[in-house]
């Protein structure tokens, strides 16, 4: 498993002025500059929708999403929203074996919450594809410091 990736801020390790330098650049350029569009097959799910919002705003300030990630948010949302109807669902089953206990409920939840788990893991991997993780924020800053300490005349003299 790689190393966790560290912000300019956690770190211990001594930088050179250069490498600090790059790396505050490349901490900032995670920022893009075009603006994110929602698809229409959001805007027909509400869940999805106030999904879709709360990332954007959330966002605000370090927004590292751009147009090209209007799919991949989109996908994002709706899989939030199906494992919140999910585990709506499981609140309800929860409830109802509570009154009468009986063994189809049971192995309802017990399917349920295996589906309710995978969910949540493809969550979390389009959380990490998209940059919704600190660490995936930081792994992307520290990709682009190590870019720009490249020598780009490097090969000139091999």
């Amino acid at each position: 498993m790689p190393t966790p990736v560290k912000n300019l801020d956690n770190m211990s390790k001594h930088l050179t002025n250069d490498e600090i330098e790059a790396r505050i650049s490349a901490e900032a350029d995670v920022l893009p500059h075009r603006k994110i569009k929602r698809p229409t097959r959001i805007s027909k799910d509400a869940d999805a929708k106030r999904y879709w919002a709360s990332v954007l705003k959330d966002m605000e300030g370090i927004s590292i999403l751009d147009a090209l990630d209007a799919n991949t948010l989109a996908i994002y949302c709706e899989k939030c929203a199906r494992r919140d109807e999910m585990q709506a669902y499981y609140q309800k089953l929860r409830a109802q074996y509570a009154e009468d206990p009986d063994n189809a409920t049971i192995r309802l939840m017990i399917k349920l919450d295996a589906e309710i788990k995978g969910s949540e893991d493809a969550i979390l991997t389009y959380a990490g594809k998209l940059g919704l993780t600190p660490e995936s924020r930081n792994r992307l800053a520290k990709r682009l410091a190590e870019q720009e300490d490249e020598d780009p005349d490097g090969d000139l003299f091999a």
